[in-house]
């Protein structure tokens, strides 16, 4: 934990170093939200078919969905929010200062005692 899933409208114009962008946003957010590095579990989704409002005339969007376990403060989450989009916003400059461009960052609180799991090293443990 933490979980994120980026998406993106494929007209922001840019090839997207995936690696370059999530090793970012994994340093910058492992230190404002006192996460592991190694705990990161990323994944990108370009969407190329979008509608943005009535019409797409140059409309374009980046949106970021981090999800943790419940329990960080207001200010732990909205300092996450803001670390992980003055990233995007780096990363994407050009769509923002040449298109009609929205980046959104939102912060999905996930529930301990409904989140399951197992992990390979489980299944070595029980072997």
């Amino acid at each position: 934990m933490p979980h994120m899933t980026l998406e993106y409208s494929t007209n922001v114009g840019l090839n997207i170093d995936g690696t370059k962008l999530f090793t970012e946003l994994h340093a910058q957010l492992a230190q404002a939200g006192d996460f592991r590095i190694q705990d990161f579990k990323s994944r990108v989704f370009p969407i190329e078919a979008f509608y943005v409002g009535l019409t797409n005339d140059n409309a374009s969007f980046v949106r970021l969905n981090i999800e943790t376990f419940i329990g960080k403060s207001l200010q732990q989450k909205k300092a996450l929010s803001c670390v992980a989009l003055e990233v995007l916003s780096e990363h994407f400059h050009e769509a923002l200062a040449h298109e009609n461009c929205d980046i959104a960052v939102q912060i999905t609180e996930l529930e301990k005692e409904t989140y399951a799991r197992i992990r390979s090293a489980d299944l070595v443990e029980k072997a």
